[in-house]
């Protein structure tokens, strides 16, 4: 029996922050957020407070991390994928293009991607499920330092978009 071969790649971390840009600029007849995708459930999940011991943003609100990986699977995972499988959510987490960060320091093995960031939900409609994306093999150099993007380009207030 031959071993299923997968196709390599180095992690790309090459970030373009969307901060400041428009849904519109990016979506063609945007009609709002998709509730059902697992993009916009997962930024549910970490905008809720009660959530945060288990799994939350960094400060910087551009990556997040599973704090508690034990209650994120037998709680949250359950109740909005019907599983609590945590290497399926990885799965879907590396499938639709997250890219996870290893070099030491305080944003280490958490996740990112340009286009989920904290108070911008509207950004999870231009996301797409990677087809096919093969093994990504990890790159700590060139991984963005989101602290010093987030001193130059810092995120609306998540709180100001409530009523």
């Amino acid at each position: 029996v031959k071993k299923k071969e997968f196709k390599k790649s180095v992690v790309d971390h090459t970030y373009r922050d969307y901060s400041r840009v428009e849904i519109s600029d990016l979506v063609d007849d945007y009609k709002g957020v998709n509730d059902e995708l697992f993009t916009s459930k997962l930024h549910m999940i970490l905008s809720t407070p009660e959530y945060a011991s288990f799994i939350t943003w960094k400060p910087h609100g551009r990556a997040w991390t599973v704090v508690d990986k034990l209650k994120f699977t037998s709680i949250v995972l359950p109740k909005y994928f019907n599983h609590s499988n945590f290497n399926s959510f990885n799965r879907s987490v590396n499938g639709w293009g997250f890219k996870r960060l290893l070099k030491e320091g305080p944003d280490q093995k958490s996740y990112y991607h340009e286009l989920f960031l904290n108070g911008r939900p509207e950004l999870t409609s231009a996301m797409a499920r990677l087809i096919s994306p093969g093994k990504r093999l990890p790159n700590k150099a060139g991984e963005p330092d989101f602290y010093d993007i987030s001193r130059r380009f810092p995120l609306p207030d998540p709180l100001a978009a409530l009523p």
